[in-house]
């Protein structure tokens, strides 16, 4: 999935749109929400979805890295709020 995230990203980007990474999966998932409404999802789908979302495993580790970004984020940004800045 990442690889499409970069090159939704990368599209956009030749495009002339200011996109990050983040805008691109937002892309992703509004088109994937905004086709859905407009129609039935195919039971794969479906079944897929949910067997991610009961993932504990998974979520965890998502949730992890998650909590790992925002901290070398914050981190990143106090450093160079005190000694460049």
């Amino acid at each position: 999935m990442d690889n499409y995230v970069r090159l939704l990203q990368s599209i956009l980007i030749q495009k002339g749109h200011n996109a990050t990474y983040s805008t691109a999966l937002n892309s992703m998932i509004l088109y994937q929400v905004m086709d859905i409404s407009n129609r039935k999802m195919h039971p794969d789908v479906v079944k897929t979805i949910n067997d991610f979302l009961n993932d504990d495993r998974t979520i965890s580790e998502i949730s992890a890295e998650d909590a790992r970004q925002e901290y070398m984020e914050r981190v990143s940004k106090q450093l160079i709020e005190r000694y460049v800045a």
